[in-house]
């Protein structure tokens, strides 16, 4: 299996790109530094924090018997394997820590890069207790089921016949702004894996693939437990344990959050927007827009409403209009406080507070969001944990694999590694194209034409003033007769060319392939393409091979697996 390594820096095409402050943030050097020193409170690459960070969660307290009978109960339902729920009572003592990652649900697990959060925590927990065999380390995913955005939960993608084709869940007697959580999928889920069915290559698991999805998404399920159902399956060779946020007994854990939120807003927002200022004050774009109230406010119909703040001491709940003074809706959170939902801004400052976060696995735009942070974590008395980049994959199948040998063979540079192939396709996949076809069409028929041409005038220079002293008036006849001849030959090379360019329509449309398998509608193909497209063709031992990249190569760069 060949592997390449691409910095991120490299991969430039705005859709295909990564973040800058992402780029810069996962490069070891000046920018690195200066980005972890301002915009976080640990470095993952100084060891000196690593013990820092032990310190600093062996001196705090956690509701740590609560939080191991709620993920208890939570990995039961979930079907997570039993050795790995097991695990989970080593929460109860201070030495155990965990390594957490998350997304919100995705049908059929979602892209590729649920998969990959996943892999990395596990190998960074690994990893931590190879470092400090003294303590424990459990690799946690965090299940964001009060996500509201169906749309984007609710597709997913995987190639059909070299085109990626998107399959989606139409929502059912489903509420606007509804938690996913709470929102049963409907009949329409049978109509859906038939259709995701129907898009999968007869392969040898292909049978077993189709029945795990029929058993784990159903009418009366909603995307969140068929999501967790499905990854517990997919990582019961792993120790990964799953946290649903949207749970009440959760939600008592968090609720001082909640409540401080709401006694000091818009303290967090002012924090945040003081972050942003330094951040856009370094060239980087700030991503997450801080509201006054960073909470939601879930009605009885489990939507998430809205809390604005009508004056210094009153809110107001939208689009209901129902409002509150800071004290009422203070006691609200401290009797009720499964009423409320964090949002992007408060969601990372809950999960610190409730669980001994030692490493949180994020993709290129959380980090993004968490150089907000600091500020806003110092304002609820919390030190963000590690943030380290998740592992990002490109997976090469054989097809694509072959074209790039094509290509190396038309570009005439025969010298040109793979890994210098790949380079170019990821900087920009148009100069790799143009330089094949061109590489195709001229082949070297404008050589072998340029020299025709000129032995012709060398031939005809040579015999001209023989004819001449002959003859005067052949001159004129010689020098049209050249002109003649120029013009065959230039029609002759422009239909050799048309000749070349038809037989090298083969490679055009296999470039165009290979960019679809790069660049699936001109974005990564972590972004979109379905885990289950490669399980069904590769067989279950690809999440093996992953976990070995990650091994092998960690984070630092960008992973060209091909398979």
């Amino acid at each position: 299996m060949n592997t390449f390594l691409i910095d991120y820096r490299d991969i430039q095409a705005p859709k295909k790109g990564f973040p800058k402050l992402f780029s810069d943030y996962s490069h070891e050097g000046e920018l690195h530094e200066k980005l972890a020193n301002t915009f976080f409170h640990l470095d993952y690459l100084k060891e000196a924090d690593y013990y820092k960070h032990l310190n600093t969660l062996l001196s705090r307290k956690f509701k740590r018997s609560e939080l191991v009978e709620l993920l208890v109960r939570q990995n039961r339902q979930f079907g997570t394997a039993k050795e790995h729920i097991a695990s989970i009572d080593k929460l109860d003592s201070s030495r155990c820590m965990l390594v957490v990652t998350g997304q919100q649900p995705g049908l059929f697990t979602g892209p590729l890069y649920s998969i990959y959060k996943a892999l990395t925590a596990v190998m960074l927990a690994e990893r931590q207790k190879e470092m400090f065999p003294e303590y424990d380390f459990i690799p946690l995913f965090w299940i964001e089921g009060e996500d509201h955005d169906f749309n984007e939960s609710a597709k997913t993608s995987l190639f059909d016949s070299g085109r990626l084709t998107h399959v989606t869940l139409d929502p059912w007697k489903r509420l606007p702004d509804q938690m996913l959580s709470r929102t049963a999928m409907g009949p329409a889920i049978i109509e859906t894996i038939s259709t995701f069915a129907s898009l999968l290559q007869e392969s040898e698991h292909k049978e077993e693939i189709v029945a795990i999805l029929r058993e784990f998404y159903t009418p009366d399920s909603s995307l969140e437990l068929a999501f967790g159902k499905t990854m517990a399956f997919l990582f019961k060779d792993y120790p990964l344990i799953f946290l649903s946020a949207s749970d009440p007994g959760f939600k008592k854990l968090a609720k001082d959050i909640f409540y401080r939120e709401l006694a000091t807003c818009p303290h967090t927002s002012h924090a945040v927007i003081e972050q942003s200022s330094f951040l856009e004050r370094m060239g980087y774009q700030a991503q997450a827009k801080p509201r006054a109230v960073n909470l939601f406010y879930l009605n009885h119909h489990d939507q998430r409403m809205k809390i604005e703040q009508s004056t210094a001491d009153s809110f107001t709940i939208v689009p209901e209009k129902y409002r509150y003074s800071r004290h009422q809706m203070l006691e609200i959170c401290d009797d009720h406080p499964e009423q409320f939902s964090p949002n992007v801004i408060l969601r990372p400052v809950v999960q610190d507070h409730v669980l001994p976060v030692f490493a949180y696995v994020a993709g290129p735009g959380e980090i993004s969001y968490f150089a907000q942070y600091r500020k806003a974590y110092e304002h609820f008395g919390l030190s963000m944990p590690f943030i380290i980049p998740r592992g990002s994959f490109t997976l090469i199948e054989p097809v694509i694999s072959r074209i790039m040998d094509k290509v190396l063979q038309k570009t005439g540079r025969p010298n040109l590694s793979r890994k210098q192939i790949y380079h170019t396709a990821f900087h920009n996949l148009r100069v790799l194209q143009k330089n094949a076809i061109s590489g195709a069409e001229n082949h070297d028929f404008d050589t072998l034409f340029d020299r025709t041409e000129k032995n012709i005038h060398e031939e005809i220079e040579a015999l001209s003033p023989a004819l001449v002293k002959l003859d005067p008036s052949l001159e004129q006849v010689l020098a049209a007769s050249v002109r003649q001849v120029e013009k065959v030959l230039a029609g002759i090379r422009q239909k050799t060319h048309r000749a070349s360019r038809r037989k090298h329509e083969e490679l055009l449309v296999q470039l165009e392939k290979a960019a679809t398998g790069l660049f699936p509608e001109d974005i990564p193909q972590e972004r979109v393409v379905n885990i289950f497209y490669y399980l069904n063709k590769y067989g279950w031992k690809i999440l093996d091979d992953l976990v070995m990249m990650l091994r092998a190569h960690a984070t630092e760069s960008h992973i060209i697996m091909e398979l």
